[in-house]
């Protein structure tokens, strides 16, 4: 205790030196200069790296998150330097040989692991380093014994034991991902969970695939334990596997829980952040989802999120000790940041010493952003962020115009994959070629997750990738540069935890000792001081919550819910989303209401609101659909759960789909639309944001015309159509339509209509593009959610013959085939499921009902004409490693 009281007073003696803080300003100068303007005036000398070296060793041996990353910063730096201008010899040695003293005494083993690799130190260490590294090593290493924590990942993991509610927060460079999964390792070989099941809660669909083999690559040694993505469980998976892992999204949690096969025992909450998001409509079903799980389950919960000051706020938000919460602070990987403005021809970076701009001599070398980083980046990893799916596109396709052509066999096979997939004239092929891709949530699962794996490999020529706010989900794409051209997440400003959350991505843990994070001003309406001031690293805000400690004399959130329940026009101008979620959050207490839940949106609810218990009365009163659908569904307003409920009860409606309907007519899906519009009043409810599925303000003629391009999207997606076809008929929709309406700001007049030209490839992305999103979040999000809902009230008004067709897993599984869906739901992508079921039957054994009851996977591997998707998902899905022998030998 003595020596760490006194490594802490060491240390902010150290910090306050004029000596130490001149040197690491003069470091942190030269590398500045060379990064942003390709030369320096200055050089290290020997005496100054001699003193620096000294400083971070001392510092290191704090218990201070800032003494500690200031040390780990000074090495960060000198690595840099030695890159980009070369340290002379007997300096870069010495740096080598303190680097790893350092390292260890911070515990930093991955920074140990990118130090050594290749290179060998000349000095031997102090034997109370070797024997401190050789004790961390023991000590901190991982449940499956293949790797060594950081000091920081395992005060998380030591925090963690014999809690039943854990909540952990940290830069993004910490490896929370890499905690969870440690821990799930640890979980899922426990017997106690025979016939259980952890559920991993992910924001997206784009996480899903990402999330879901990554933990089969971590499982692949536990033979009992499958990894699965559908909220039903197939009997075979069932049969073969004691323990799942469910990777779901909140709404595919929502499905499982009016279902559940096996109870939930853990329930992890990654990126928790989008719990208690301001702008997210969707953030009422994350905490429905929560609550429901703990209502039905003993359900142990975790949350992992983003840097912020009070983690605790998830556990008070569910109502549990909040003893389990631990904030870090300390990044793993050092970060440069950097503010370039073209616009005032000024470029600044913020020193680690005072998170205060410092404006360079030199005025940026470049004119325009494209320029800037091809410039600045050479032949190092980045990730290039825009605000929005088309400018994703137009950005990558300026830097592969930039950019000589790349030649490698692997990005040829991608190219070729994609023309084959999408279409051929893909703007992705064109970029790939170059060494660019772009990145955005609509983009297949299939593409998205090859590009994912292209820019992952340190070998590969693709060099750039230019992504929207997917980063913000979560999805894992670390490079040494990110550049940040927008100081928008959408239509809106940045709030500081997505700033962090985006930025925390530059530098990669087990490659670079530092990151790069560049924000670029091309517009003079761009990156107001506001925005400017989150660049530079401050302590982590503190996050908020209208449903824990709110505010005495804020009552706005809950009287817009009781104009809710009244039926009345919220106050001002909401955005779509934001109305959206104040009628989410109206239909779930609604539902606490009913089952008498005490939760602080009930309690909060009946404090803040004059009457509110006399309203929830009256609004439960009049709700006549059965409750378990409204659970089910809370982002349909009850007002139209009941009109479809009254119209099959006693109206004399039927199903929605017939048994017997013909489903290769386009008509059979425009009449399905067609109700559903009527019932749940489209034209009202669905008119609005940015996407809407019918356009506002049109004749009835107008929206029953985009009715039949739904129809048409539908009948080819649901046909089973391959998604290259299904582009091809939305194409042939235009070609015959004659005209295509569309948004281009680069022109005086923004909204263009002009004739459709199927040579034009502008024209033809466009189309695509507009597919591809209609699909996801128009078919397989939207709609799919009134075709649920819908199916869901018909089963309890008109029994499970009546019903119909279930027309929402058609459209969840793009296909009619039974056999199919149940290849999807045991995990096999859409066109994997296709293939196996078209050319390798006999290794696919279902029973006379269409059962899938076993797939020989040896066979299926042995196979010469399998695809290598389909390999690769036959062996991360069914195969299981032997595992590691142990020795019995004294």
């Amino acid at each position: 205790m003595t020596a760490r009281i006194a490594a802490v007073a060491l240390g902010k003696l150290i910090v306050a030196r004029e000596d130490f803080r001149q040197s690491f300003s003069d470091l942190e100068r030269l590398v500045t200069d060379i990064f942003l303007t390709g030369s320096t005036n200055g050089d290290l000398d020997v005496a100054t790296v001699g003193n620096l070296l000294r400083y971070a060793d001392v510092l290191s041996h704090s218990t201070e998150s800032q003494h500690r990353e200031l040390a780990y910063a000074v090495l960060a730096l000198l690595r840099e330097y030695d890159e980009l201008k070369e340290l002379p010899e007997v300096i870069r040695d010495r740096v080598l040989a303190l680097s790893e003293a350092v390292l260890i005494q911070l515990g930093n083993f991955p920074g140990i692991r990118t130090l050594q690799h290749g290179v060998e130190s000349k000095y031997a260490l102090p034997l109370s380093r070797g024997a401190l590294r050789i004790a961390k090593e023991v000590l901190q290493r991982t449940n499956r014994g293949d790797a060594v924590l950081t000091d920081t990942q395992y005060a998380i993991t030591e925090g963690m034991r014999g809690e039943d509610f854990f909540s952990f927060s940290g830069p993004t460079s910490l490896g929370k991902s890499f905690i969870i999964k440690d821990a799930l390792y640890d979980i899922v070989r426990r017997d106690e969970l025979n016939d259980h099941c952890v559920v991993v809660l992910v924001p997206t669909k784009a996480l899903i695939g990402q999330t879901a083999n990554d933990l089969r690559d971590l499982l692949v040694e536990v033979p009992e334990v499958n990894v699965a993505t559908y909220p039903s469980l197939p009997r075979l998976l069932r049969q073969k596997y004691q323990r799942t892992v469910f990777v779901l999204t909140p709404e595919r949690l929502i499905r499982y829980l009016a279902n559940p096969v096996r109870e939930i025992d853990y329930l992890v909450v990654d990126e928790a952040q989008k719990v208690i998001a301001k702008y997210d409509a969707r953030s009422s079903l994350y905490y429905h989802a929560i609550v429901e799980a703990t209502r039905r389950f003993a359900t142990k919960l975790v949350f992992a999120s983003p840097s912020i000051k009070n983690p605790e706020l998830f556990l008070e938000l569910f109502g549990k000790a909040t003893n389990g919460a631990l904030a870090i602070r300390e990044r793993t990987v050092a970060q440069q940041r950097f503010f370039v403005d073209l616009f005032a021809r000024k470029q600044y970076y913020f020193s680690a010493l005072d998170q205060e701009p410092h404006e360079l001599a030199a005025a940026p070398t470049t004119s325009d952003a494209v320029e800037l980083v091809i410039a600045r980046n050479g032949d190092r990893k980045a990730i290039v962020y825009v605000n929005s799916l088309a400018k994703s596109a137009e950005l990558a396709l300026s830097l592969a115009t930039a950019l000589e052509e790349v030649s490698d066999p692997k990005i040829d096979e991608l190219i070729t994959y994609i023309k084959q997939y999408v279409h051929t004239e893909y703007f992705l092929g064109r970029t790939l070629k170059h060494g660019v891709a772009y990145h955005h949530g609509k983009m297949p699962q299939e593409v998205r997750e090859r590009v994912e794996m292209a820019f992952s490999d340190p070998d590969s020529p693709l060099r750039y990738v230019v992504c929207t706010s997917t980063l913000l989900e979560g999805v894992n794409l670390p490079a040494k540069n990110i550049f940040v051209l927008s100081d928008k997440h959408g239509n809106r400003k940045f709030s500081k935890i997505d700033f962090e959350n985006l930025v925390g991505r530059a530098g990669r843990l087990t490659y670079d000792f530092s990151g790069n994070v560049i924000c670029v001003r091309e517009e003079s309406n761009r990156w107001s001081q506001a925005t400017q001031d989150l660049i530079p690293r401050t302590e982590p805000e503190a996050a908020e919550s209208f449903l824990v400690q709110p505010n005495p004399r804020r009552t706005k959130e809950y009287t817009d819910i009781a104009r809710v329940l009244l039926g009345q026009e919220l106050p001002g101008s909401p955005s779509a989303d934001e109305r959206h979620s104040v009628q989410q959050y109206a239909s779930i207490l609604l539902l606490h209401q009913i089952d008498q839940q005490q939760t602080p949106l009930r309690s909060l609810f009946l404090d803040k609101v004059r009457d509110g218990g006399d309203l929830l009365r009256k609004a439960t009163a009049s709700i006549q659909v059965p409750p378990d659908v409204l659970r089910r569904s809370p982002g349909i307003l009850p007002e139209h759960q009941n009109a479809v409920w009254a119209d099959l009860k006693t109206g004399g409606g039927g199903p929605l789909l017939p048994n017997d309907a013909d489903l290769a007519q386009v008509d059979t899906f425009h009449a399905v639309l067609r109700r559903l519009s009527a019932l749940y009043d489209w034209r009202t409810v669905e008119a609005l944001g940015s996407d809407p599925l019918l356009p506002s303000n049109t004749s009835d003629e107008g929206a029953d015309r985009r009715l039949r391009y739904w129809a048409i999207l539908m009948n080819s997606w649901v046909r089973g159509d391959p998604l290259s076809q299904v582009i091809a008929n939305s194409i042939s929709y235009y070609n015959s339509r004659g005209y295509i309406t569309y948004r281009d700001h680069s022109r005086e007049e923004h909204l263009i209509n002009e004739p459709f030209e199927a040579s034009s490839a502008k024209h033809i992305n466009l189309v695509i593009e507009w597919t591809l999103r209609d699909i996801e979040g128009g078919l397989r999000f939207r709609i799919i959610a009134y075709l649920q809902n819908f199916y869901d009230i018909s089963l309890l008004a008109l029994g499970r013959e009546g019903a119909g067709s279930n027309v929402a897993t058609l459209v969840e599984h793009g296909t009619t085939d039974g056999r199919a869906i149940e290849l999807q739901e045991v995990g096999f992508s859409r066109g994997v499921a296709a293939e196996l079921l078209a050319e390798h039957t006999d290794s696919l054994h279902f029973s006379s009902s269409g059962e899938l009851e076993d797939i020989d996977d040896s066979a299926l591997l042995s196979r010469s004409g399998l695809t290598e998707a389909a390999r690769s998902e036959v062996e991360r899905i069914l195969v299981k490693a032997a595992p590691p022998l142990v020795s019995t030998e004294e």
